[in-house]
């Protein structure tokens, strides 16, 4: 009992700590952000009626109570993990967006007294800006807490192989364990890290000697027995979280887990949009693209005429690469290399201080300004603003053969940008990483995933070491 309570007890207290710093920042954020607006709207910008205050503070309740429904409802109240900023933009710009629906649906429609339009625009933008530092600053003051040793997690691993030492070696290069300990490996036959081995007792006994709260199952796919007897044991523990980490490529999972004939079963290539996410993200598509082209056209300009007076050849480069279904396509660049060095010895990457680009190419190449044509694409439908990077098809045939589900991310529309290119992995990088960013962004498609990856394009996509 003892044993149990001291448990429940240190879950409990890391949980209601995060749910409590974050609730009062947001809280905080949400009442700071609405009275901004209000501020900007009637003493900053001109036209402001200010006897306005009234109104605004009774209002703003329900701007409170909204944000707070939505922040649950989008589950950022959620406790089992320390997320990056990263992973949390997407879900901030969701409830900003969804407040400000709310409001234009409660006070247009169901409201007697008229809000400011300008006055709830600005709201939603201030709302996304403040959540995301109250958020910035909730994290940060609930890792130093961790890193001070409260509230660790204690983590054991079961079994060996590469996929679980893959686990424990991107973990600890990940920062994915800052709040776990890995305390010990149980029935391993190859030692991974330094981790003390643990030879006697059952799982259960060991879980509870060692005080554990996390269990990592994992044996290679030629030692089934240990794999059964340890996955029979861990289903039977009440006091720790037990993850079997399966033994397939991880571009091979698919999202769902589904049932046949009333027998469980993982379905091993569920990576596709339906319908209805096409189109939407069609729509999505073509109205970010057709104002993205209007609003950059002067850069459009300038850079052509500079890569017309720089070196000799056309101003746009023209390449065959693979886009949804497998089919070709044109895609778009602005020419940033000589036009008299051929490729040599077939296809391949722009190498570092590669002799084939020019000066100004050099530039276009390294700030991703040679992309810019590649609106044109999408516009034309043969590619989207937000997917996977599309190769040659010689390089997709060679990919195909030798990395398994590759070919899967073949099945949305080839992007201007994607979430493998945010991480960081364009240019000279994993391949086999990027099918697995990509087929993540795949299976979990969205508006917002989309609106998330568009901004972080602006801080991390454009400039890149690996870029040449």
């Amino acid at each position: 009992m003892g044993f149990m309570s001291q448990k429940k007890s240190r879950k409990d207290r890391f949980e209601r700590f995060q749910f409590k710093l974050r609730l009062f920042l947001d809280a905080l954020a949400t009442v700071a952000a609405w009275f901004a607006s209000y501020y900007l709207r009637f003493f900053i910008l001109p036209g402001g009626a200010r006897d306005s205050l009234p109104l605004f503070t009774a209002l703003s309740f329900l701007a409170l109570f909204s944000t707070i429904f939505f922040m649950f409802f989008n589950g950022l109240y959620e406790s089992n993990v320390i997320s990056k900023w990263a992973t949390e933009v997407g879900g901030l710009f969701r409830v900003s967006a969804d407040v400000f629906l709310t409001f234009v649906v409660f006070y247009y429609y169901l409201f007697s007294m008229k809000v400011s339009r300008v006055a709830l625009g600005l709201f939603m933008i201030m709302l996304f800006v403040f959540l995301f530092i109250d958020r910035r600053i909730a994290n940060k003051v609930i890792e130093r807490k961790v890193k001070r040793g409260r509230f660790t997690q204690r983590a054991l691993i079961v079994g060996y192989g590469k996929k679980l030492t893959d686990y424990y070696n991107e973990a600890a290069a990940r920062g994915a364990s800052i709040r776990t300990k890995f305390v010990a490996q149980f029935m391993g036959n190859e030692v991974i890290g330094n981790l003390p081995q643990l030879s006697s007792g059952t799982l259960e006994e060991i879980v509870r000697q060692n005080n554990i709260d996390i269990v990592i199952i994992s044996f290679p796919t030629e030692d089934s027995a240990n794999k059964r007897e340890a996955i029979r044991q861990g289903v039977e523990l009440l006091n720790a979280k037990v993850y079997l980490l399966p033994d397939i490529p991880r571009s091979y999972a698919g999202a769902e887990i589904t049932d046949l004939r009333s027998i469980p079963a993982v379905q091993l290539n569920s990576s596709e949009l339906s319908l209805g996410k096409r189109f939407i993200k069609r729509t999505f598509d073509l109205l970010s693209c057709s104002l993205a082209v209007v609003l950059l056209s002067p850069l459009f300009i300038l850079i052509a005429l500079l890569v017309k007076i720089s070196s000799r050849g056309p101003v746009f480069f023209r390449q065959e690469r693979v886009t949804r279904d497998g089919k070709v396509f044109g895609m778009l660049k602005f020419r940033s290399m000589r036009i008299d060095m051929p490729e040599q010895n077939g296809p391949h990457w722009t190498e570092e201080n590669d002799p084939r680009v020019t000066k100004l190419g050099k530039f276009l190449r390294k700030t991703s300004l040679d992309e810019l044509p590649q609106f044109f694409n999408v516009l034309g439908g043969s590619m989207s603003l937000i997917g996977p990077r599309p190769e040659r098809p010689e390089l997709v045939e060679e990919f195909k053969k030798t990395i398994p589900g590759y070919d899967l991310r073949h099945r949305v529309k080839a992007g201007i940008s994607g979430w493998a290119q945010v991480n960081g992995l364009r240019g000279n990088t994993s391949i086999e990483k990027r099918v697995d960013y990509d087929l993540y962004y795949i299976r979990n498609w969205s508006v917002y995933f989309d609106v998330k990856v568009v901004i972080l394009t602006f801080f991390k996509g454009f400039i890149n070491k690996n870029a040449y």
